[in-house]
């Protein structure tokens, strides 16, 4: 049984599957999860490990080296990278994009345990974060209070706030940043120390070892197993005061006697503001399955929960995730609509029956619930990738509808059959064209799918829901397409088809005109073949030129409304002189009308999960997050107002550095800066003086932006350099002196307690102010060997002050310094040209190399991918259609229509000032499986009437004729159906506009030019075969 009659006798059938498709993907509607955007960062993860004490150069040779090493080992693994800074590493790994995150993480762990024995003692165990968009906080919640102080706060959220949000459905962690924390402060008396022959070391363990809970394991009594605990832990600061340390005499001295003791804050390390007042910021993390709106939603319940429960505590969102990704699903299901809407009224422009183009209207939502059932069973999710597609695929989907029900209509009216016969016959005739059509568009995107790294990353969700929605519609276009038509055959609407007729009469006319001009043009070309020629290859070559000089660039940038301001003050700036210069900004974002709000974090949380996009900040280190209004309620773009923000920051004293730029300000997330200039060597002075040099260099390339180096040497640091001659007398060593002076200066943290509702409250154990707050004071400190001698600090340590570094930066084994920076209105590729040009001449010393890294080595990796895609796909298709036509002549005949593509781009990209990017590259796959559909038709057509005895010249004006109407309406539904896409009416949109202008240009000019230049090459290549034959025969 055929296709056409199998959907006319089981009607019921294709009634039940529509009633399921439209449940189904109702459904699917219903329960996708919602994204902003697909997680397209390489995997991977980040290694913290806090080593107490030390100088980054120690944390280098003690931490990272053994380390990185050992990394360097795993399976998959692409790059390590480190940052080493005053007591603490950070390791980055980057895995090539086939790892498993998962699998990688528990690699990693493996080989820290593996090593954990060489490295020192003394460290914080390694901490392994996995870097993705997943593991990043969805929602930031600022609490305040007018009736409490920070501390309160932060210990209310600690101790029960946190807790319950927890609990909220998806959500896997919430982590809390800045306020003050708790700490019991036990100040000793120096003097007292050295009277009583003890030490900082003894009297911290002597607390410790009395506040303990400790089970005592099983006894047998009366019978049962009773279970033994020990509970000798503070519960009062009293307990504390009162604690007895015992002395090498056997006698003991109160604690109280030897310190003072009091309950105060930690030392100030970070701090956390909402729209300029003081505040403690809650960061919740999503689980990696679930929906942010919907998490998202769950939290503001809660909230409106906790807000009932706490009225003293003011809750204010930082920031939703959810906001610009509902935004953007609205706004762009919005444009799908309009797609949809767009193409039906061009479609009843066409096919003035009404009840013949509803059928062609209604194909589209069929299709493109369809579409959303295997997008929900192949667990995809909507964002802007998949959206884009979507509405890319509306006219695509149309055409095989429009095929359909043109040929019915013509079987209908012109051969006189009833409509159930003109259906079938109909269906039959063009199931097999349609569904060659619909593989030569499908099988260009094919490969997308299979390929890997970031082109594969950011585009497989994209192909796979062009081929689910240009899939679906061929099933739809021989299927129910054919069952509505009969169904609808009987319908009248002769008023509404009257209003039409209106527009439709004169649009028709103006068709009819154009084809007239057409053939009248096709005569003379035919006449003119090699004037022709010669136009069409100047034509291309002028576009290829253009093309060739057109700027590149990674992804198109998009206004997302957020802006970062990351500052950075002279080293040794204080948390509370950074606040008060972020204060200054703050003043400027007060007067901003389309602000709606900001943040500012300074510093960083030790033990924190979240880094954020600045990694670890000093105290003298802040960001604020800008929240602006979405890019329709402004007249200024984010790059406008950074650019203003900018001049204004620049008028502010003391900021050493600072940096403004947009969310998303890198197309790869793994990428610090769009211009990221990496420089290697064995000396760290060495590299600092190149980049030194170079960044001013850079500085004065047009289009560059906050260019600035990764670090400074200009950190003043006191080097203490022991007598080792003394030392080893009295039995010390350099770990154990070290050791000493950072209790001294820092404390001492062996234990914590609670007090009344707050908990693990830490105990610090010091010196008394006074004995370290300068230099002299230090040296007077006392020192104790194993041997129990005590001797001055100053006896046995010279002082030298130098100028360093307090970061050191390394990348697979050799140390590294990074020029960074951002563009601004110019072309990524012609910055990249220019910094080349300095480069190429830069002389670097024997062993030092430079290079760009980052985003222009994805760029350069994913232009070789997208460019060897566009070649397969023109393989492919020509492979394709030579079966369909059995001949290798044909085909090249069908795919010189290819190329004509460009004469439209560039003009297109031209008017739009549209760089190249990979969303233009692949506008140009989609082109190479689309535009040969129309030279398919005409050549079919030309074949068909060449077999009938036609002349060759004849039988191109013919198919023309006959062909002209549906080549035209299914490159007017393409176009039609793109424009929302083109013209970024949606929020987000901006990323594959260019896909979108690329497609409707190459379309214009390949719909145009095809009908000239195909009967072209098809008669030119049918005289030179008659030409052959005659002289084969004539020989």
């Amino acid at each position: 049984m055929s296709i056409g009659k199998f959907s006319i006798k089981n009607k019921y059938f294709i009634l039940s599957s529509l009633i399921a498709i439209i449940i189904f993907g109702i459904y699917g509607r219903g329960t996708m999860k919602t994204e902003l955007a697909p997680d397209t960062n390489p995997p991977m993860a980040t290694v913290i490990t806090q080593y107490p004490g030390t100088s980054a150069q120690d944390v280098v040779t003690d931490v990272v080296e053994p380390m990185e090493e050992e990394f360097g080992k795993l399976e998959g693994i692409k790059n390590v990278k480190s940052t080493s800074q005053d007591n603490i590493a950070t390791i980055q790994l980057e895995f090539d994009y086939k790892m498993n995150i998962d699998e990688a993480t528990i690699d990693i762990q493996n080989a820290i345990s593996r090593i954990r024995q060489d490295l020192p003692q003394n460290i914080m165990e390694p901490r392994v974060l996995k870097f993705s968009t997943s593991d990043k906080p969805i929602m930031t919640i600022s609490l305040n209070s007018k009736s409490l102080n920070m501390q309160n706060i932060r210990q209310l959220a600690e101790d029960k706030i946190s807790y319950d949000m927890e609990l909220v459905d998806g959500v896997a962690s919430v982590e809390l940043f800045g306020g003050y924390n708790n700490e019991i402060q036990i100040k000793i008396d120096k003097n007292e120390l050295i009277a009583y022959g003890l030490s900082l070391e003894q009297v911290s363990n002597a607390i410790a070892q009395d506040n303990i809970k400790a089970p005592g394991g099983k006894i047998l009594h009366d019978n049962k197993d009773m279970l033994i605990r020990i509970e000798e832990s503070f519960q009062t600061i009293d307990d504390i005061k009162k604690l007895t340390i015992p002395l090498k005499d056997g006698n003991f001295v109160y604690l109280q006697d030897i310190a003072d003791i009091d309950l105060s804050i930690k030392k100030l390390e970070s701090s956390y503001g909402f729209n300029g007042k003081e505040a403690i910021a809650m960061l919740v993390t999503k689980r990696s399955d679930s929906n942010t709106v919907e998490v998202i939603n769950n939290v503001k319940q809660k909230l409106d929960e906790l807000q009932r429960m706490y009225p003293f505590i003011e809750f204010q969102i930082a920031q939703d995730d959810s906001i610009f990704t509902r935004q953007m699903v609205d706004n762009m299901s919005s444009s799908v609509l309009m797609s949809i809407l767009l193409t039906a009224i061009l479609m009843s422009l066409f096919i003035t029956k009404v009840n013949q183009s509803l059928v062609v209207s209604l194909s589209m939502p069929i299709v493109f619930l369809s579409t959303l059932t295997l997008m929900r069973i192949f667990d995809m999710s909507l964002d802007m990738v998949t959206l884009s597609a979507l509405i890319l695929s509306i006219g695509f989907v149309v055409d095989g509808a429009i095929v359909s029900v043109e040929n019915i209509i013509t079987h209908y009216n012109q051969y006189g059959k009833d409509i159930v016969t003109a259906t079938i016959d109909a269906i039959n005739e063009i199931s097999m064209p349609s569904l060659a059509g619909a593989t030569t568009t499908l099988i260009v995107l094919v490969p997308l799918i299979f390929i890997k790294g970031f082109v594969g990353e950011m585009f497989r969700p994209l192909s796979m829901t062009l081929i689910f929605a240009i899939g679906s519609s061929v099933v739809v276009a021989l299927t129910i397409i054919p069952l509505l038509t009969v169904m609808f055959n009987k319908i009248q609407a002769i008023r509404l088809e009257r209003i039409i007729n209106v527009v439709a009469l004169p649009f028709n006319r103006m068709m009819e005109k154009l084809l007239k001009i057409y053939t009248k043009l096709l005569k003379i070309v035919l006449i003119n073949k090699a004037k022709t020629y010669i136009i069409i290859i100047i034509l291309m070559a002028m576009s290829a030129g253009f093309l060739a000089n057109k700027g590149v660039e990674m992804l198109p940038k998009f206004d997302s409304g957020v802006t970062y301001v990351s500052i950075e003050m002279e080293p040794g700036t204080t948390v509370e002189d950074t606040r008060g210069t972020i204060h200054l900004i703050e003043k400027l974002l007060d007067k901003e009308k389309n602000v709606v709000n900001y943040s500012t974090q300074i510093g960083y949380e030790h033990g924190s999960n979240q880094l954020g996009d600045f990694g670890i900040m000093g105290a003298n280190q802040g960001v604020i997050t800008i929240n602006l209004n979405t890019r329709k309620e402004r007249k200024e773009t984010i790059w406008e107002f950074q650019e203003r923000l900018r001049k204004e920051i620049d008028t502010i004293p003391d900021i050493k550095r600072f940096v403004v730029k947009e969310q998303g300000g890198t197309a790869v997330g793994s990428s610090s800066a769009p211009i990221d200039i990496k420089i290697s060597g064995d000396d760290q002075e060495v590299l600092y003086h190149i980049a030194l040099d170079l960044e001013e260099k850079i500085k004065t390339i047009e289009g560059t932006t906050n260019i600035y180096k990764s670090f400074d040497i200009d950190n003043i640091q006191l080097n203490i350099m022991t007598d080792d001659k003394r030392i080893q007398e009295l039995g010390l060593n350099n770990i154990n002196i070290s050791r000493q002076i950072y209790s001294a200066i820092e404390g001492i943290q062996n234990t914590t307690m609670n007090v009344g509702e707050s908990k693990n409250i830490d105990i610090s154990v010091k010196y008394m102010d006074k004995y370290v707050e300068s230099l002299d004071n230090l040296l007077d400190v006392y020192v104790e060997s194993p041997l129990g001698v005590k001797v001055p600090l100053r006896e046995i340590v010279s002082i030298d002050v130098i100028e360093r570094s307090n970061i050191i930066t390394k990348e697979n084994l050799k140390y590294t310094i990074n020029i960074l920076g951002y563009t601004y209105d110019r072309a990524f590729s012609h910055i990249v040209k220019d910094i080349n040009a300095i480069m190429e001449g830069y002389p670097l010393p024997t062993g030092y190399s430079m290079g760009l890294t980052g985003e222009q080595e994805t760029l350069a990796d994913s232009m070789k991918d997208m460019i060897f895609l566009v070649a397969l796909a023109i393989i492919f298709v020509y492979l394709l259609l030579v079966p369909q036509f059995k001949s290798f002549i044909h085909p090249i005949t069908i795919m010189a229509s290819i190329p004509l593509v460009i004469i439209g781009v560039a003009p297109a990209l031209a008017i739009s000032n549209t760089y190249i990017s990979m969303p233009v590259l692949l506008g140009f796959i989609l082109l190479a499986g689309t535009v040969v559909n129309n030279a398919i038709l005409l050549i079919d057509h030309m074949i068909s009437n060449r077999a009938k005895g036609v002349a060759v010249e004849e039988s191109a004006i013919v198919a023309i004729t006959a062909r002209f109407r549906p080549i035209m309406m299914t490159a007017f539904s393409d176009i039609v159906g793109m424009l929302p896409l083109a013209l970024q009416l949606a929020l987000g949109s901006e990323r594959f506009s260019p896909l979108a202008i690329t497609v409707i240009g190459g379309m214009l000019a390949a719909t145009f030019l095809t009908m000239i230049v195909i009967p072209l090459i098809y008669v030119t290549f049918e005289r030179l075969h008659e030409k052959l034959r005659k002289q084969v025969l004539g020989s």
